[in-house]
């Protein structure tokens, strides 16, 4: 009886070697993909970061807009000049 509990001690011991062993493998590539996505986090906490903000976003646009305006009415002004110019030609 002893040899047999000898021997079931000895294949729990070897189970529980084999599960340390998965566990430290399995705590290693939790660490590595930890790693990999805490960097991701800082990168994207960066690229944030350095987006505009909605607000400055906003008044960019609407300088681009109103500077856009001013050459449509500049234009418009322009061609008004050329048809009542052609007007007094004709």
């Amino acid at each position: 009886m002893q040899i047999q509990t000898l021997d079931q001690l000895h294949d729990r011991i070897e189970t529980m070697i084999d599960l340390i062993q998965r566990l430290k493998d399995e705590s290693s590539q939790l660490k590595d993909k930890n790693q990999q996505l805490e960097t991701q986090v800082q990168e994207m906490r960066q690229s944030f970061e350095q987006m505009p903000s909605k607000q400055e976003r906003l008044e960019e646009l609407e300088r681009e807009n109103k500077e856009l305006r001013n050459k449509q009415d500049d234009i418009k002004t322009r061609v008004e000049s050329m048809l009542s110019r052609l007007d007094v030609v004709q």
